[in-house]
């Protein structure tokens, strides 16, 4: 056996915490994004992340931030923090993501850009 990842915090160094208040679900997705392809500005509820089988990922957080996933690292991403994926490789990403959220609660939450990419 061979620990991928292991971490008591996410991407922002928020603390790990599960969500309360309804029926737990995990929930295991294959994504397949396009070069040039990305996600658009949204931020996660709940604890949720992404094993990168082929490619990479660029997020980018609208606090300015910017992190870049490669294939075979793990990314645990932030939670109620507004942020955007994207390929901006030559290659098809290709990655695994796991959800540890709330049955009937949207993982994924559709937001706007931030100020500065509309008037930039």
């Amino acid at each position: 056996m061979k620990t991928l990842f292991s971490t008591t915090t996410n991407s922002l160094g928020q603390p790990i915490a599960y969500p309360h208040g309804g029926t737990p679900e995990v929930i295991a997705l294959f994504v397949e994004m396009a070069p040039g392809e990305e996600t658009g500005w949204h931020h996660h509820p709940v604890p949720l992340l992404g094993y990168i089988l082929a490619g990479e990922l660029t997020v980018y957080q609208a606090g300015g931030e910017k992190r870049e996933v490669r294939a075979g690292e793990v990314s645990l991403e932030s939670v109620n923090v507004v942020h955007k994926g994207v390929n901006e490789g030559a290659v098809p990403l290709q990655m695994v993501v796991f959800v540890a959220g709330l049955k009937d609660v949207p993982f994924t939450i559709e937001d706007e850009a931030p100020l500065e990419e509309k008037t930039g």
